[in-house]
């Protein structure tokens, strides 16, 4: 776990290079959880929804805002992560 950023399940492991997903919520989306956005320690940035972030923890699930998103949703090693900060 050390030596992981995050585990991502994604649809298909080709993705779309050209795809700059969106890191906002959709207006009236339906969210599971609570609104997050991630800060990594290398500046990296997601925004997504959680069922559960304890700092406590070795990581959590994140699902993705962007619903066209590749990420399916991510397990977020929290030992890589500089921020956690819950949105509106």
């Amino acid at each position: 776990m050390k030596d992981l950023k995050a585990v991502f399940f994604v649809r298909d492991f080709i993705g779309k290079p050209s795809y700059d997903e969106k890191k906002d919520f959709l207006e009236g989306q339906q969210v599971l959880g609570r609104k997050v956005r991630v800060l990594f320690k290398d500046g990296e940035v997601l925004i997504g929804s959680t069922l559960g972030c304890d700092p406590k923890r070795q990581g959590f699930f994140l699902f993705p805002a962007d619903p066209e998103s590749n990420n399916l949703k991510v397990f977020v090693v929290m030992s890589a992560v500089n921020k956690v900060e819950f949105l509106r």
